[in-house]
């Protein structure tokens, strides 16, 4: 808890907010509805000053420490318990009585607002199982590289915050693994280039004489007719990776 206190005058100021549901010298209770609005910003990538500033605190009356371990607080318990999680849940879990009992309308706006704060939850859960069956089956055979290209594509795609590890695990590839492939994005650029050139000179001999050659081949063609010295495994690879296939003959059945 932040050491900073509110006068009266700061817990007046305090108190005009909407998305302030008590306040005391001491220490301020946020609204779940802004709790719940916090939370869906800042997995969105806004800071937590920011959110608070738009959201009409001024920054400097509650401290930006008292910000930061909020951020940090509401941010644990929705890794742990999902927007359940935010909601304010003291007074019950302490087992004290309420000084009085909730009109009908409290009753209703509260059952309105719970209902609203599980619909979200459910809504963001169908969104990651659709993202996991996608993920799953678009991984299955892949190599560590297509799959960390996988990862990233879903993270931008979908504008997922955090989830880094979770989808590494989903797909049993390490989190350092993915962020060596991030770091080697120049270094691929320059392979993918150079892949590219390789393959412009093997496609000339594979289609050679109007009929397509093996990788054996293509090599004696390249060595011979063009000068060009390449070796079978490179030749193997490229054409594994842009789909040139050799035609096999077919065994004659009447030997």
């Amino acid at each position: 808890m932040s050491k900073i206190t509110f006068s009266t005058n700061e817990i007046k100021i305090l108190q005009k907010n909407p998305n302030v549901q008590r306040v005391s010298h001491l220490a301020i209770t946020y609204t779940d509805d802004f709790k719940n609005r916090f939370m869906n910003e800042y997995l969105a990538g806004k800071l937590p000053r920011q959110i608070f500033v738009e959201n009409g605190f001024d920054v400097d009356l509650l401290g930006i420490k008292r910000i930061e371990q909020t951020a940090y607080r509401w941010n644990k318990a929705y890794e742990k318990k999902g927007l359940i999680g935010l909601t304010d849940s003291r007074k019950i879990a302490s087992g004290m009585p309420m000084k009085r009992e909730l009109s009908q309308s409290e009753i209703i706006e509260r059952q309105e607002a719970k209902i609203k704060l599980l619909e979200g939850q459910v809504e963001l859960l169908k969104k990651l199982e659709t993202t996991e069956r996608r993920l799953l089956n678009a991984s299955e055979n892949l190599d560590p590289s297509r799959v960390f290209q996988l990862i990233y594509e879903t993270i931008e795609q979908h504008q997922f915050k955090h989830m880094t590890k979770y989808f590494c695990d989903l797909l049993g590839v390490s989190r350092s693994g993915y962020y060596s492939y991030l770091k080697a994005s120049d270094s691929r650029e320059a392979t993918e280039q150079l892949d590219l050139e390789a393959k412009e000179m093997i496609l000339k001999a594979f289609n050679h004489r109007g009929y397509k050659k093996g990788s054996r081949s293509i090599k004696m063609i390249l060595e011979n007719d063009y000068n060009h010295l390449c070796s079978r495994k490179k030749i193997q690879r490229i054409m594994r990776k842009f789909g040139m296939v050799c035609p096999h003959r077919r065994p004659n059945p009447c030997y």
